[in-house]
């Protein structure tokens, strides 16, 4: 409202600079155009000023969200600052799809003593799941997605609109290539080089770097839709080939942050390589960052020439020094303080030609895109980056349940597990093997930045009978499990 009243000050100002230029006979024929546009004003400033009242009384995310085709889809719509006398929430899940009919998913009704749900669409029955988490989140799961489920969804609280998530439901591109012609050069050559990928959806995103600059707008990237509308993607860019310049391609999915990384090199020098892209380390202990730093026979170059670092770059885009290694010493200047007394290299390696970095004690604040950067004379002449996860395992799982149990008739099994990153799986399997998870109910808690989880799951038993809970962490490939088998005493 503050932003808006300036703005009519200032008409008014200009307004007023007008008039005081102009003879009494023209402002005389202006009045009717002054009165219509002061009424317009006004009444586009009734306009927003209720549009900001509807924006109080409606709560309103909006959001992208990215998931790979086959993979699970979550949302949670926040009921817990909607004021309710009787305490009790109708939460309703719709959707539409390419701008198509609205889809009705399931009505969530949760009151202070009994929560139900009920599933609404014959499409998605059998894949969606809806939950909630610690009174205050009302959880949509679709599992496993497919294309098709790309749309915009929408959460009702008590009628009120409280959520819109646009989904993109993505395949990854594989088989990124990249080659160039001719293959005999010289400094000063024309080059034509050639990058490609397949199958993958939606179109994405093609970059271009060499010598640490963008030359994507001198490529040319075309695309082809396959049955299934699925996408082959490819790229070319003529260069003039410099000594010890690496042509980098990237294909990028922006919605999933799936990222294709190829080069190539037409004329050797000094080249930088990390050839471990996606790193996971585990939280609380050490983490190696390797950088492979290669240099021609041909090439004179020395170490006193040349300037090692390791940098981190933050969403925005932002460097971090984290190490650095110049004038045949190391140089500290500069280093961001997350880093003191953590990051180091491996003297042996890097007498080997490899500054690979160890940093200590790592923590999910550690996670990100790390650079390794090798400069002759204070000129870049290579780089190379990686992307680090740090994942923290879940304990073992605990099945726990209630005395009243010992019937062996209707039994509630709660499982639980903590300290986990990033937010796990918990499924429960019969003694059969069957996979039973969609009918327990699973609360996921963040607490000091690790997620807890409790699943309660309410079944008939008889003897012999067993039940298996099962935590698995996306970023580590082990899983943790725990079984109650049922015997009578």
């Amino acid at each position: 409202m503050f932003i808006f009243r300036c703005m009519v000050e200032g008409k008014v100002q200009v307004a007023d600079r007008i008039i005081k230029a102009i003879t009494i006979d023209r402002i005389m024929r202006l009045l009717p155009i002054i009165y219509l546009h002061a009424l317009y004003l006004l009444l586009h400033f009734q306009s927003r000023k209720m549009e900001k009242l509807r924006d109080l009384i409606m709560i309103r995310h909006e959001s992208i969200v990215g998931v790979e085709e086959g993979h699970q889809f979550t949302a949670s719509c926040r009921f817990s600052d909607i004021i309710s006398k009787s305490g009790s929430f109708d939460i309703e899940w719709e959707r539409t799809k390419e701008g198509h009919t609205l889809e009705r998913l399931l009505h969530h009704s949760i009151s202070p003593n009994e929560e139900t749900v009920q599933y609404l669409s014959e499409k998605v029955k059998t894949r969606v799941h809806g939950s909630y988490l610690n009174a205050s989140f009302s959880n949509l799961n679709l599992n496993p997605t497919l294309l098709e489920d790309s749309g915009k969804y929408f959460c009702y609280v008590n009628g009120l609109k409280s959520l819109t998530i646009t989904l993109f439901v993505c395949i990854p591109f594989k088989d990124i290539f990249v080659d160039y012609e001719p293959k005999e050069v010289v400094e000063g050559t024309k080059v034509s080089i050639y990058c490609a990928a397949k199958e993958g959806f939606p179109e994405p995103l093609v970059q271009w770097i060499a010598a640490g600059e963008d030359i994507t707008k001198e490529a040319i990237t075309v695309t082809e839709i396959l049955p299934g509308k699925i996408f082959d993607v490819k790229s070319s860019v003529v260069v003039t080939v410099k000594k010890g310049v690496k042509y980098i391609c990237s294909i990028w999915n922006k919605h999933i942050e799936n990222l294709l990384v190829d080069w190539v090199l037409p004329l050797p020098g000094v080249t930088v390589s990390t050839p471990y892209k996606n790193i996971v380390g585990i939280a609380g202990s050490s983490v190696e960052l390797i950088c492979d730093v290669s240099i021609p026979e041909s090439d004179p170059v020395t170490i006193a020439e040349l300037g090692f670092y390791w940098v981190n770059m933050d969403p925005n885009s932002k460097e971090h020094l984290i190490y650095s290694f110049v004038n045949e010493e190391e140089n500290l200047d500069g280093q961001d303080l997350r880093y003191e007394n953590r990051a180091f290299l491996y003297w042996e390696d890097f007498l080997e030609g490899s500054p690979d970095l160890k940093i200590k004690d790592v923590s999910i604040e550690d996670m990100g895109v790390y650079i390794c950067r090798v400069t002759k004379r204070e000129k870049l002449i290579g780089e190379d980056l990686l992307e680090l996860r740090v994942a923290a395992p879940y304990s073992n799982p605990v099945i726990t349940y209630g005395q009243h149990a010992t019937n062996f008739r209707n039994v509630f099994l709660i499982c639980q597990t903590k300290g986990g990153f990033p937010l796990g799986n918990i499924s429960w399997l019969a003694d059969n093997g069957n996979d039973i998870t969609a009918r327990s109910k699973t609360n996921a808690k963040l607490s000091d930045g690790y997620f807890d989880f409790r699943s309660g799951l309410h079944v008939s038993v008889a003897e012999g009978t067993r039940f298996t809970c099962v935590i698995s962490n996306p970023w580590l490939p082990d899983k943790s499990s725990s079984t109650v088998t049922f015997i009578s005493e």
